[in-house]
């Protein structure tokens, strides 16, 4: 499917595709539709199947349970696109599937983060069915806790994703920033005139280039990267909702980059999983990711 809502991906022999966006399918006593809705300025990705009036029952998911909506985070530094594969993966499984863009959250400057996470809010469908999958990749992990609150979410699974950090034991406790102490000087040595290049440029080129499956993928991807300001990276997180304690949480591996908070997950008692590949394997194996995902989100 693409990751402009079109869906050019579901019609083969058997589908018909209507104008929106959604395509149809016989099934004995009726229809089976899958669809996608785009939205511009800020792609917002959604993709679900449901049945339509006359076909018969249990053509959802097929193993019966309630359907579970998922929605896809991105990294800051990137766009839907790194996940829109998986999300057409979890919608043939019969998922619904919400990849919010976080394309401009930082333009109007601060407070970046509560930006980030109003710009996803105002992206969600409203009433989706069943329970709320939340996953997010690399640098939106640190957001986890308030995005998840906004997305209603039953669990949170954290892909190749940054923890977030522990909420304040006293309201002296100094407030954590968007990224770890650690690599800010590399950020601040990248940065000119307060803004930091888009990440494909942080890193020389054939390093990132088994990062992608094919030139194409990678040319789709890397545009979508924006620069961002120092200051987002910089700036102190909000207080962690009281809600976060009550989330369940999973944690899905993919690069050996992520084997020490793999650790610090398990530590706290999260179910891990482990997919070997790089830090965008969802672009190489979506199926195999999509179906890591749902296995998470039932725990």
């Amino acid at each position: 499917m693409s990751p402009w809502g079109s869906a050019e991906g579901l019609i083969h022999e058997g589908w018909k595709a209507d104008p929106w966006g959604s395509a149809e399918r016989r099934v004995p006593g009726g229809w089976l539709r899958d669809w996608s809705l785009g939205v511009s300025r800020g792609w917002i990705l959604a993709v679900g199947r449901e049945q339509i009036p006359g076909a018969p029952s249990g053509c959802g998911r097929h193993d019966g349970s309630v359907t579970d909506s998922f929605v896809l985070v991105h990294a800051p530094v990137l766009g839907p696109r790194s996940w829109s594969a998986v999300a057409s993966e979890l919608g043939r499984q019969g998922h619904h599937v919400t990849v919010p863009s976080l394309t401009g959250f930082a333009d109007a400057g601060p407070p970046y983060a509560e930006r980030l996470i109003d710009r996803v809010r105002a992206q969600l469908i409203p009433a989706a069915p069943g329970r709320v999958a939340l996953a997010v990749h690399s640098g939106a992990g640190v957001l986890a806790p308030y995005l998840a609150e906004a997305a209603g979410a039953h669990v949170v699974i954290f892909a190749d994703a940054s923890l977030p950090p522990a909420p304040r034991e006293t309201s002296g406790e100094p407030a954590a920033q968007v990224i770890d102490a650690e690599y800010l000087p590399f950020l601040q040595g990248l940065a000119r005139d307060g803004v930091v290049p888009p990440w494909p440029q942080w890193w020389p080129a054939e390093e990132l280039a088994p990062l992608y499956p094919d030139d194409a993928t990678r040319a789709s991807v890397d545009a979508e990267a924006a620069a961002l300001p120092l200051a987002f990276y910089t700036e102190h997180l909000p207080p962690i909702p009281a809600s976060w304690a009550t989330r369940r949480a999973a944690y899905l591996q993919f690069s050996e980059g992520y084997d020490a908070t793999a650790e610090q997950a398990r530590a706290l008692g999260w179910p891990v999983r482990t997919l070997p590949g790089e830090h965008l394997h969802m672009l190489v194996a979506p199926a195999a990711v999509a179906a890591a995902l749902s296995e998470l989100a039932r725990g």
